[in-house]
């Protein structure tokens, strides 16, 4: 994830891991292996070991 290894537990899903990192899913988008999402829209998925996942943060700025 992001680069970074981290353990994967059966059964988990995508927003489960959201919510294991405390992570608004509305403040980011997701990205799993090709597939990208705003954060709010992203499929509530199986996840597999091999996936590589990208979590990026929205910054609003002015």
């Amino acid at each position: 994830m992001n680069g970074a290894a981290h353990p994967h537990r059966p059964h988990l899903t995508l927003h489960a891991l959201l919510r294991d990192l405390n992570i608004d899913p509305a403040r980011v988008a997701v990205a799993v292996n090709d597939d990208f999402y705003p954060g709010a829209q992203a499929p509530d998925r199986p996840l597999e070991e091999d996936d590589v996942i990208e979590i990026v943060r929205i910054i609003g700025g002015g």
